[in-house]
């Protein structure tokens, strides 16, 4: 497997294997990518995914070995697997924390973005290289990258195909926190171990809220979370959270 899975204590750590090729995604790690998440998405005993990279690198985008092969059909194929990877993260309730190290190039940057949070090195390099290749973006990268640093800075990052390092993905706001090279890992798992510990169904429609916004008015917004609300009321770790805090204690949530 070119995808590979560790679970422990609620957090799955997802992990692009292909360190010879810098985690360059073949058209078989796409569907094997989809699968991994569309499983972590149906087992209860995952509350948090981490998405990172093997051999210091998170993944240098989409193999151009097989790019520009097959015709109009066999083009198509691949665009809709590529597109069903990335609809795999971004709608999955779970929080995603993505690990970047070293280079997050082109479908894989798009991957990140998909994410809940980004953690990565300060010597990251993240790129939208399509234009060196002469290329329209893929993977919903532009509207991914817009909905963090606004339309100029997404287009100035897309036209001129230049690398944004760690520390200015922070500065950006398309990365949460950037740290020296090596610990990105150990952070994002420290981060997860703190989900994996929350209430699971709270943190899944908080995520449903987040998602829906830009697309919702306000009297859209307050009427989605009058319907979520009544749920939640019903749920085992609301009478946890609130039955803790009358007895000034720690909450045991279950994700029930």
């Amino acid at each position: 497997m070119s995808v590979e899975v560790q679970i422990d204590s609620g957090v799955a750590t997802v992990t692009i294997n292909r360190p010879e090729r810098k985690n360059a995604i073949t058209m078989a790690m796409r569907g094997e990518f989809q699968q991994v998440f569309e499983s972590l998405q149906d087992n209860d005993d995952v509350r948090v995914i981490v998405l990172t990279g093997a051999g210091g690198d998170f993944a240098a985008g989409a193999d151009v070995g097989e790019m520009g092969q097959g015709g109009v059909r066999g083009n198509s194929i691949k665009a809709r697997t590529l597109h069903r990877m990335v609809r795999s993260v971004a709608h999955t309730n779970k929080p995603v924390i993505a690990a970047v190290e070293g280079v997050c190039i082109g479908v894989a940057f798009a991957l990140a973005l998909a994410s809940d949070f980004i953690i990565c090195a300060e010597n990251a390099r993240f790129q939208f290289a399509f234009r060196h290749i002469g290329l329209a973006m893929d993977g919903a990268a532009g509207w991914l990258l817009e909905r963090h640093v606004g339309i100029m800075r997404a287009k100035e990052i897309a036209y001129s195909g230049r690398f944004v390092s760690g520390t200015e993905a922070v500065s950006l706001g398309f990365a949460l926190e950037s740290v020296p090279a090596g610990g990105v890992l150990a952070r994002a798992q420290e981060m997860a171990a703190t989900f994996a510990n929350a209430p699971t169904i709270a943190l899944s429609q908080i995520k449903r809220q987040f998602d829906a916004a830009p697309g919702q008015t306000l009297a859209d917004a307050l009427e989605f979370e009058f319907a979520v609300q009544a749920l939640m009321t019903w749920t085992d770790d609301f009478r946890e959270g609130t039955t803790a805090f009358k007895e000034k204690r720690k909450p045991a949530y279950t994700g029930a």
